[in-house]
């Protein structure tokens, strides 16, 4: 049993649905499907411009994994507000006023705009309309990335204890057309998966094939790594040769959403049904080397 304390919520940050059957070494998270805007989140666009950025619906597109005994964590930020999928070192200086204090590292998204918090809420309209303080990111850093990255840590290593290997399934979305703030050029037209496995490094092979076979059976397009290999929370949990694998799994929005109202389309009760499948042979991967 997963202790009572990696399953409870934490209002407004994140939350966690238990394994609905026997326990695997799965555990699956969506870190961008959130939407709640924080009380003290004060932008300077609409909150319909601040979630453009969300993986809407993707926490509801995966949310069977409980049925195949993983538990799944969710965050309730946008991640344009504060991206966990980003290194606490991703602070983006051209926001910060005065001196940050803290360690940083260079990183391409966050010269791009889309670093820890996101400089822009889409293309180059700008999210806030003032430099932000030392303390007020300090505070988005210690309320939100610290929790859900404890959180997930956590929920990996009592896996990884009850199994010997954990299995980190971290889900996205992305929009059909590359655009200016994305690492492909803009106008590129996407796959309707992108499955990352850091180039190689975060996963078994056997478990990319497995997914890039099974979604192509399902009638879906499929790339790998490109323009999505998987970003910090794929890196930073994984250790193939320690039994410890994270895959990164990005679904094209054209197929379940409409990209300008954000309203579900047609295809996303087909999609889920899909991804169901997907999750169910996951399952049987897993269990089969455990």
């Amino acid at each position: 049993m997963i202790p009572e304390a990696l399953l409870s919520s934490i209002t407004g940050v994140l939350s966690v649905d238990a394994p609905r059957a026997p326990r695997t070494a799965l555990v699956f998270d969506s870190p961008h499907s959130g939407l709640q805007l924080p009380l003290n989140f004060h932008p300077a666009v609409s909150p319909e411009m601040v979630r453009v950025a969300s993986d809407t619906y993707v926490d509801e597109l995966f949310e069977s994994a409980p049925d195949y005994g993983a538990p799944l964590l969710r965050a309730h930020f946008p991640r344009s507000f504060l991206d966990v999928n980003r290194s606490d070192q991703d602070v983006d200086l051209e926001m910060i006023e005065g001196d940050w204090p803290h360690p940083m590292r260079e990183n391409a998204a966050a010269k791009r705009g889309m670093g820890l918090s996101w400089r822009y809420a889409w293309g180059d309209t700008p999210m806030h309309d003032r430099k932000l303080t030392v303390a007020e990111m300090e505070a988005r850093i210690e309320t939100y990335w610290r929790p859900y990255h404890s959180r997930l840590e956590s929920l990996l290593d009592d896996t990884y204890a009850s199994f010997g290997t954990v299995y980190h399934i971290d889900c996205h979305s992305m929009p059909a057309i590359g655009h200016a703030l994305s690492p492909d050029p803009a106008g590129t037209v996407r796959a309707d998966f992108v499955i990352g496995d850091y180039d190689g490094e975060s996963c078994e092979p056997a478990l990319t094939d497995l997914i890039c076979t099974t979604v192509e059976g399902l009638g879906y397009s499929v790339a790998r790594n490109i323009p999505f290999k998987g970003a910090e929370l794929v890196r930073r949990y994984s250790d193939p040769a320690k039994g410890r694998h994270s895959i990164q799994i990005e679904v094209n929005r054209r197929l379940y959403m409409d990209e300008k109202s954000r309203a579900r389309s047609d295809g996303f009760t087909n999609l889920q049904g899909a991804i169901t499948r997907l999750n169910a042979a996951l399952h049987d991967y897993v269990a089969a080397r455990t």
